[in-house]
């Protein structure tokens, strides 16, 4: 039989060798390393995701030295018994074979009368997030025991479409399959579980959410009205509208339609957090998510991070794979903008957490088509990430993301005609998000390739306007300006970069093949700009 240490969350932490000695290591973070690892079924976390939990408000440098000695308290803790607890330049470990803790007793009465974690005081605001999450998840099951039946819906966002009974009879199936589109998107952005309409009796059942779709024809045009409720009361979450011209048939599958679900969808991820219990971890996971969303649209370094951080909260809070796949697209979005000497360690870690990504949540469209974009971005290889946007469309073919990493891939492989297309159809459904520059980063990225050069400086300027600490769309517009003839903009844009960017040079800008405007320098803009007149 197996001897296992014992890790107590219930009262005081505590670590118990299997021959009954404490061995609970006495600084707090050195427990709260131990908790944040035994929590998890695989009882494994990044380094990263560490330091990011104990020592957020240090430097890099000052979090990995005290983590390396935070290890070393630990290690001391289970003496030759170095099979159970490890570490790499990466992660951090446990054997769950070799580990027991008391989560699985919930229910027990000697546990029912003590609080998790009790008198664990880690000063740190991240640490109080995980540490929050963390008792959501298991406070609010013990205080309320239920039976096993019953826990599955107390962890998912419960969604209805209803089923439209308004109009003829092509009028009524165009609603329902948009209803059910806006459905099939929440329950991918968040922790969601759809239900049948025909179902509405059951109390198990009453829906946190009721989607609701009429669409009218008239003549040539149409009307399609959606609107979003909360399934107790009827509160309006969501009401829009568009219309549409031609057969509705076409109608459900227009780029105009593709936007209003995507808004919606957004718009509801949002306003979760506002009007429901925050106590359910589902809706903590969306309140994270939010907050994560408005830092990673800002695009500098503080947002970014800032974002990094929401998007893992929210893993803590909910163990979404969705949720680490917004983590990697964080990280993404650092290197592309420059992550200086973490740039390594970065790469690493966004491998790691799209691997895990699609291990846990590899059937969640969002979540596959975030792992693209962010590939596609990153890596030489452009068919696996191609490939799995196409399998993330074919789930759900209002996914924005699935598309704009499908105009990347065919752009990079000379396709530029087919990848402006794609590009140009995201556009013209006119996603209503907090990232619509990035979906206008990228548009510019198209439209340069396939040398629609006003188009692209349009799209650049629309996504720097709205973000103006995004550095991405100043490096094509330095290029963009230059080559229209435009110097007093370019100049614009050249000192905006000088200040965004502590390590830039004009030099780096138009020598260096490691400077990340490539898609440029394929295009011819980067060699004809002239230095002089630039730094005039």
């Amino acid at each position: 039989m197996t001897q296992r240490y014992s890790v107590n969350y219930f009262g005081t932490f505590s670590l118990v060798a299997p021959d009954g000695r404490n061995v609970t290591p006495k600084g707090s973070k050195a427990k709260g390393l131990l908790a944040m690892l035994c929590e998890i079924t695989e009882m494994r976390r990044g380094r990263r995701w560490l330091e990011g939990r104990l020592w957020s408000n240090r430097s890099a440098a000052q979090a990995s030295g005290s983590l390396r000695q935070t290890l070393s308290e630990i290690k001391a803790c289970f003496g030759e018994d170095d099979h159970v607890f490890g570490a790499d330049r990466l992660d951090v470990w446990l054997n769950p074979e070799f580990i027991e803790t008391d989560l699985d007793a919930i229910d027990n009465a000697s546990t029912a009368e003590r609080d998790l974690l009790e008198g664990l005081v880690i000063r740190d605001e991240q640490f109080q997030d995980w540490l929050n999450g963390f008792r959501a998840r298991y406070g609010s099951v013990q205080s309320t025991p239920q039976s096993p039946a019953a826990l599955p819906n107390l962890s998912k966002i419960k969604i209805r479409a209803i089923q439209s009974d308004r109009g003829t009879t092509i009028e009524q199936i165009a609603g329902n399959v948009i209803a059910d589109q806006v459905a099939k998107s929440i329950e991918e952005r968040l922790s969601a579980r759809r239900f049948s309409s025909e179902h509405t009796k059951s109390p198990d059942t009453t829906p946190d959410l009721e989607i609701r779709c009429n669409v009218a024809k008239d003549g040539e045009s149409g009307i399609v009205f959606l609107q979003v409720h909360r399934g107790h009361d009827g509160r309006i979450l969501f009401s829009g509208h568009r219309s549409v011209a031609g057969d509705l048939s076409e109608a459900i599958s227009a780029n105009i339609v593709q936007g209003l679900v995507h808004s919606a969808v957004s718009k509801i991820n949002h306003r979760m957090p506002s009007v429901f219990d925050l106590n359910r971890p589902e809706v903590a996971a969306t309140g994270f998510t939010s907050l994560g969303l408005r830092k990673l649209s800002r695009f500098d370094p503080q947002g970014l991070d800032d974002a990094q951080s929401h998007f893992a909260s929210a893993h803590d809070a909910d163990p979404n794979g969705v949720y680490l796949a917004w983590r990697a697209f964080a990280r993404m979005a650092q290197l592309v903008e420059g992550a200086g000497s973490e740039r390594d360690a970065h790469l690493e870690e966004v491998k790691q957490l799209t691997s895990d990504t699609l291990q846990t949540s590899g059937d969640n469209g969002l979540a596959v088509a975030l792992v693209a974009l962010t590939r596609i971005m990153l890596d030489d290889d452009l068919i696996a990430p191609a490939e799995l946007a196409q399998k993330a469309i074919l789930w759900n073919e209002n996914n924005f993301f699935a598309q704009q990493t499908l105009a990347v891939a065919h752009s990079a492989v000379g396709d530029t005609e087919k990848a402006y297309q794609i590009s140009r159809a995201c556009q013209n459904a006119f996603p209503q998000d907090e990232l619509g520059h990035l979906w206008d980063l990228y548009h510019s990225l198209v439209c340069i390739s396939s040398g629609r050069l006003d188009e692209a400086r349009q799209a650049a300027l629309r996504a720097s306007q709205a973000a103006p600490a995004f550095v991405a769309p100043r490096r094509q517009l330095v290029a963009l300006c230059a080559n229209a003839g435009d110097l007093e903009n370019a100049r614009v844009h050249l000192n905006a970069l000088r200040k965004l960017e502590s390590d830039f040079s004009l030099d780096r800008y138009l020598n260096d093949p490691e400077y990340p405007v490539l898609t440029l320098r394929n295009a011819g803009l980067i060699q004809p700009i002239n230095r002089d007149k630039l730094e005039t």
